[in-house]
């Protein structure tokens, strides 16, 4: 584990593990994803281990990062360390989105609707206003329904919008809509999000239940692990 530094975009932190020391003390484990501007200041974009949630904090220093090994930080939540491209000339992972696949139940949910009910998003929403969209995710459409969603989370921790709210400001973005705008409405009608987001507080619900018991399941085969070694 490395000592701890002040939190800026210096430190160079984007797709790291670590623990995360906001100004009032709060620390959390979590990937620093990247920084961004809100408000007219640099500020942290992290995801957290423990909730799956996006976390926000300055970047001048007053915040500290703390850096652990990525096998390490996730062995700490109970979720597998993220796989690695190894053929790869620098450090790069296969998988974007590994922490909020493992510990967000938003995210999830809102894959699921998307992906089970065909619902444009992204890339493949700029496919559907051309009426050019197959139905699905596959060839340039790929993983957007995952780009969606971790947009939605970035969106409740930047605007503190709930789940919904924040699906369709982030629709109107992938639309190109103005803020705000009347169009806001139709377009999420439209495209069956309206409909399909009555079942979001269930989907998430049902998300969490699983996420825990993968966890726990986890938990015990890595007990068990233990046992077994211990005995030999």
């Amino acid at each position: 584990m490395s000592r701890p530094v002040p939190y800026t975009w210096k430190v160079g932190v984007d797709n790291a593990f670590g623990y995360l020391t906001r100004p009032d003390g709060q620390r959390h484990l979590a990937e620093s994803r990247r920084f961004i501007s809100t408000a007219g200041q640099s500020v942290g974009l992290a995801i957290g281990l423990d909730t799956g949630c996006a976390l926000l904090t300055t970047a001048d220093g007053r915040s500290s990062w703390q850096q652990i090994a990525a096998e390490r930080a996730c062995e700490l939540v109970d979720i597998p360390a993220p796989e690695i491209d190894g053929f790869a000339e620098i450090t790069r992972r296969l998988d974007p989105f590994h922490v909020e696949r493992y510990t967000s139940p938003v995210f999830n949910a809102i894959v699921a609707l998307a992906v089970e009910n065909g619902l444009p998003c992204a890339h493949a929403l700029r496919a559907w206003l051309t009426q050019v969209w197959d139905g699905t995710f596959d060839g340039p459409y790929l993983e957007q329904p995952e780009t969606f969603a971790a947009s939605v989370l970035e969106r409740m921790a930047v605007a503190g919008l709930t789940a919904q709210d924040a699906v369709f400001a982030q629709l109107a973005n992938d639309a190109a809509l103005p803020a705000n705008g009347p169009e806001h409405q139709g377009l999420a009608e439209s495209t069956g999000w309206q409909a399909a987001l009555v079942e979001l507080p269930v989907r998430v619900s049902h998300q969490a239940t699983e996420l825990d018991s993968a966890r726990q399941s986890r938990r015990q085969a890595q007990r068990a692990n233990s046992t077994q070694l211990a005995l030999i």
